[in-house]
């Protein structure tokens, strides 16, 4: 069964996702280039008589027009039909099937209307059939024939004897002189797999190059500047879903011929190959791992002397243009390329030739953000291969696609700080002000520093920030050296970073003036007031750090309407449409994980999500799973549940000093619940020591908590704090069900549209009025039930209008999702003790007092009050007089069906209980005991 996804508003990171229009249908992008008039290589007859190749041209400006193709062998004739002006990609652009759109410079899509640019704000791999291209260009041990080449890849990953392929030569392939010497054999390939699900091909594309590397296919190339370059038999850079793809063949020098290769097809050419089959197994990451390892040790003799030729060749020219000392150009190309980090003299080739220093780059970043350059350490005549962020929230970074895809870092000269004996304090404070300058680091919590990597807040240790000090200053001090007159002559030398200073700069609780960080987000969200956050960068009222690796994030509707807040939920509800929620209340659970996951880091506390099946394989962690990577963008760290409480609270703390953001509990199997967990679920910061220390810290507690658990029971105190939802698949072997699309993987694709979509129910909310549809207001969660639970109430109210129309056609019916912890009650063994108790106890002594010796007494004579007290503190036969006082002693006030212990007082020495019945208490028994509002204030729907 074949699901459609869902439409809704959506983000331009996300709405260019689109369904395939007919099953089998191969779905890419035809290009026409109008600036330059060609895409295509230019191939001439060198003056030595060999072939020289001019590169194909950077598309500057053209169209973009959706091509379908129905099997491979479409797709062969469509490919012999483009011309020099015209590329392919295999994502998707942003226009419909068999219309144009203008492709412009990214910095000219706001003033030109319709227009798009070749990036990707506006092209993606589509969910469904589409073309995965596997790209080679030679190997280490001689040519390759098309047979061998793809023999080798079957070796690598068998699965692929199976897959269809189109075979077609690389563009400056099978080339001859017009008298029949070959110039280039036919050994560069492409090979065209046509996929079930093209958004899985960057991640297929990875653990094709993981197999190769295993199977001994892998290899390292000695860069011009001495970087290191992983190789393998295919290309590992070509799977951006907007990359140009030059089909068409080339242009031909004179004296020149370049005799026709037909395509050949392997395979059936209507078939459709799973890319899941593609192992992506541990064994082999570690398998390529340490053979990518051992390359490395043995070529990295040839790299250091290749990249002291390149410094010595480049530094003179790069210190004429920047005016600095040779010395110092060295250093700064040293640094490019050993340590990958840009420093303010490194020049860059921005495009149409023009040289701009990474110093200047810094300065103007509304002027250089997402602008394109060629690749830093190997510039060409592409200049559109390295993109700049300037605005990730964090440090700036340029990343190439050359050669497989590197980050560089961006930074501005290292600045000089002097040590020496009695210079500590000056020290210190020349330190720190460079790092309030950077702004790299941030106050975490009571008494921690963090810095933000991979777009998680981690704590620093000394020895890090020593580290840290060392890469952003140079530390010299002044020595004396005798000169040859028998003077002293003082002289700079230069020292390793104090660890001193580090561990006094983090002994500086209070007063370092870092800027105060709370969480981390890599999404757009709300702050607590409901306003918009979806700027990268820190915000200094939320105290939120917004990181994007996306250029261009998407943008959060300021005022959406409810018809937007409805296609909002349809869109936000298709990966979870296929999981067996039981009711309306499940619903409700399930959506407030889901606002949850895109709210978390600007509430306080929040409820847990709980996920509860009658049997394994339902389908609970999956459920948990896809609430994780909405709310962190990757794969939640999965853990057990732990023995102890004191277990339970070493490892929460663990995943908050990890920068984790979300706790997954899973595979619960005793009652859910301790006094840790209590705690962490209703506080907004934690604290504990730290391991193999005498430091207690206290951090910012803004992780969510999900549990799944078969037949999931938490304890009283745990009921109203972690709020499940049921799934049932009525199915003797659940585990047996085939889903016909991975959830996980669609919220993996297109995270960032599902959560401007939770976030656009928000606004839609807030933009109505906030209008309050479940009364009163969840103690312990104040912040989430303004942002969560009303407007989920809210939209269950219009979800319901619409029932049994078209228009209420994939939306979920939904309920207040703390019905749930009423339910919890209902089921957690303390309240069932303790209804059986009140009843037996008011039957035996209806309103009057007694002590806990006069009910153990009585209970000699009636049935069912020895059994209720039996089933609380019943030992050997016997029921322990301490042991049920201590019990009704906690117990006491707690109301079930209406009567609660009322604790009377002493008299002559003992203490006297009774149960007290009112019909006042009655409607309102499950919500007081969990801090609600009655159950006659509750909104129904």
């Amino acid at each position: 069964m074949a699901t459609k996804k869902a439409s809704a508003p959506r983000s331009d990171a996300a709405k260019n996702t689109p369904s395939a229009p007919s099953a089998g249908a191969l779905q890419f992008t035809v290009f026409t280039a109008t600036a330059p008039d060609r895409l295509t290589k230019v191939l001439t007859l060198a003056p030595d008589g060999t072939l020289h190749k001019e590169s194909a041209a950077n598309m500057m400006r053209g169209t973009a027009s959706r091509a379908v193709a129905h099997g491979l062998q479409e797709l062969a004739d469509v490919l012999e039909t483009l011309d020099p002006a015209q590329a392919t990609s295999w994502g998707m652009c942003d226009a419909a099937a068999g219309v144009s759109v203008p492709i412009v410079p990214e910095r000219e899509v706001a003033e030109t209307p319709g227009a798009i640019s070749r990036t990707r704000r506006h092209f993606a791999y589509p969910v469904g059939p589409g073309v995965m291209m596997l790209d080679h260009d030679g190997a280490p041990d001689g040519e390759l024939s098309a047979d061998v080449f793809r023999q080798r890849l079957i070796e690598a990953c068998p699965a692929l004897a199976d897959a269809p392929m189109l075979w077609r030569p690389s563009c400056s392939a099978g080339v001859c002189t017009a008298d029949g010497r070959e110039l280039s054999a036919l050994t560069r390939h492409r090979l065209y797999i046509p996929v079930r699900d093209a958004s899985r091909i960057p991640e297929a594309g990875r653990a094709l190059v993981q197999l190769l590397w295993a199977a001994g296919h892998g290899w390292f190339d000695v860069g011009r500047a001495g970087q290191a370059l992983e190789r393998t038999l295919i290309d590992a850079s070509v799977w951006q879903p907007e990359r140009l793809d030059f089909c068409a063949p080339p242009l031909l020098g004179k004296s020149l011929q370049r005799p026709h290769a037909a395509p050949r097809i392997f395979g059936d050419p209507l078939a459709l190959f799973d890319l899941a089959l593609i192992p992506h197994d541990a064994d082999t990451h570690k398998q390529a791992q340490a053979l990518k390892k051992a390359a490395r040790v043995q070529l990295a003799g040839q790299c250091a002397a290749q990249r002291e030729r390149w410094v010595a060749t480049n530094a003179p020219a790069l210190a004429k243009r920047r005016g600095i000392p040779v010395d110092k150009a060295r250093d700064v190309l040293q640094r490019a390329s050993a340590q990958r980090v840009l420093m303010g003299d490194f020049v860059l080739m921005a495009e149409q030739g023009k040289p701009v220093s990474v110093g200047e780059i810094l300065d103007r970043p509304e002027r250089w953000h997402n602008a394109q350059f060629a690749d830093p350490l190997d510039p060409d005549s592409d200049t559109r291969v390295a993109v700049v962020n300037l605005k990730s929230g964090q440090r700036p970074y340029l990343f190439t696609h050359r050669h497989g895809g590197m980050r560089f870092e961006l930074l501005r000269q290292s600045a000089r700080i002097q040590v020496g004996r009695g210079m500590r304090v000056a020290t210190t404070d020349a330190v720190l002000a460079v790092l309030q300058e950077r702004g790299e680091l941030f106050d975490y919590g009571e008494g921690a520093v963090a810095y933000v990597s991979d777009g998680k807040a981690r704590p620093v240790t000394p020895d890090w920030l020593t580290d840290h000090m060392g890469r952003v200053c140079e530390f010299y001090s002044m020595r004396h050296r005798r000169k040859a007159d028998g003077e002293d002559a003082p002289e700079e030398g230069p020292e390793d970073a104090p660890l001193s200073v580090a561990r006094a700069i983090l002994a500086k609780h209070g007063e370092r003036g870092f800027k105060k960080l709370v969480a981390v987000v890599t999404a757009p969200t709300l702050r607590i007031d409901g306003s918009i956050l979806d700027r990268p960068g820190h915000d200094e009222n939320s105290g939120l750090l917004f990181y994007s690796e996306h250029p261009n994030p998407p943008r959060v509707p300021v005022k959406p309407t409810v018809q937007d807040a409805l296609a909002a939920l349809r869109f936000l509800w298709a990966p979870l449409a296929l999981f067996p929620l039981v009711d309306a209340v499940a619903n409700g659970v399930a959506l407030h994980g889901l606002l949850s996951a895109a709210l978390r880091a600007s509430l306080p506390t929040a409820p847990g999500v709980g996920f509860d099946a009658p049997a394994a394989g339902s389908g609970k962690t999956l459920l948990a799973r896809c609430i994780g990577i909405l709310a962190m963008g990757s794969e939640p760290s999965i853990l057990p549940p732990a023995d102890t409480d004191e277990e339970t609270r070493k490892r929460l703390f663990a995943v908050l000093r990890e920068g984790q953001r979300v706790v997954l509990w899973d595979n619960v199997r005793e009652p859910l619940g301790s006094a840790s967990l209590d705690a962490f679920l209703t506080a907004p910061t934690f604290a504990d020591r730290v391991l193999g220390s005498s430091e207690t810290i206290t951090l910012p507690n803004r992780a969510l908590f999900i549990a799944p658990g078969n037949n999931l029971r938490m304890t009283s105190d745990t009921c109203r704090r972690v709020l499940t939802a049921r799934i049932d698949a009525q199915s003797e072997t659940p585990y047996t069900r085939d889903f016909s699309f991975d959830p996980a993987q669609m919220v993996q694709t297109d995270r960032l549209a599902y959560v401007v979509a939770a976030l656009t129910i928000v606004r839609a909310y807030i933009t109505a009025g906030r209008p309050k549809m479940a009364k009163g207001r969840t103690a312990s969660f104040e912040h989430w039930d303004d942002l969560v639970r009303q407007p989920i109430c809210w939209l269950a109210t219009h979800v319901a209008a619409i029932a049994g129309t078209p228009e209420g056609e994939g939306l979920p019916t939904l309920a207040d999702p703390m019905e749930a912890a009423a339910r919890a009650f209902e089921q957690d063994p303390e309240t069932t003790k303790l209804r059986a108790l009140v009843e037996a106890w008011f039957a035996a002594f209806g309103p009057d007092q007694t002590t806990v010796g006069g009910a153990i007494r009585r209970s000699d004579t009636d049935a069912l009050l020895a059994m209720a007290m039996d089933d609380i503190a019943g030992q050997a036969g016997k029921i322990n007089s301490r042991m049920l006082g201590r019990w009704i002693e906690r117990m006491q006030g707690r109301i079930v069906d209406g009567k609660r212990f009322v604790r009377i007082g002493h008299r002559a020495g003992l203490l006297h209980w009774a149960v007290h019945q009112s019909a006042a208490l009655r409607p309102m028994a499950a919500a007081d005991a969990m801090g609600m509002p009655a159950a006659d204030d509750v909104a129904t729907f």
